[in-house]
């Protein structure tokens, strides 16, 4: 019997065990570009080490997360902001480097519509995090669930993404 102070325990099924650890060493091999055995023997090190920490999250976690085809396909355009965050942060590099300007730092505060117990907005809420972090020119500092803001930081101030604003960015000032 299960006392009420314990966390509740999930097994994880099977099929995505494997699936997890093969995806890792499929990962491992792609990263080290070989399959020396050198190489092989530190990445089953890896993959062990791997597969105790994921299994101790799925048991642990009671996090629901539902991503939505949808918002998962806003990550289009996420190459295309890659490439103009390069070319914008080549731009402030240059103009560092050559006319000595200096560079900005920017904090900015966006409404963010989130929740802590809505899984579809829990899913928008990692996609959004995971999809504007990966532009050089923007870090995700944090979305605060409570107050329904995201925190972000620019090198060069930029307007919100229409996939993060897609995902429930707001522009304007937050609240």
């Amino acid at each position: 019997m299960r006392r009420a102070s314990q966390p509740h325990r999930r097994m994880p099924s099977w099929r995505v065990c494997l699936l997890t650890l093969t995806f890792i060493a499929v990962l491992w091999i792609v990263f080290v570009g070989g399959t020396r055995v050198d190489e092989m023997i530190v990445g089953f090190g890896v993959i062990l080490l791997s597969s105790a920490f994921l299994y101790q999250v799925w048991r642990t976690e009671t996090l629901k997360i539902r991503l939505a085809p949808q918002d998962v396909a806003q990550g289009w355009s996420v190459p295309w902001q890659v490439f103009t965050d390069i070319c914008q942060i080549i731009a402030v590099l240059a103009a560092t480097v050559f006319r000595h300007k200096r560079t900005g730092s920017f904090y900015r505060v966006v409404r963010f519509r989130t929740s802590k117990s809505d899984p579809r907005l829990i899913g928008r809420r990692v996609l959004a995090t995971f999809y504007t972090t990966m532009a050089p020119n923007s870090i995700v500092i944090g979305i605060d669930p409570d107050q329904n803001r995201m925190l972000f930081h620019h090198l060069k101030r930029t307007g919100i993404p229409k996939m993060t604003q897609a995902l429930g960015a707001r522009p304007g000032a937050a609240p």
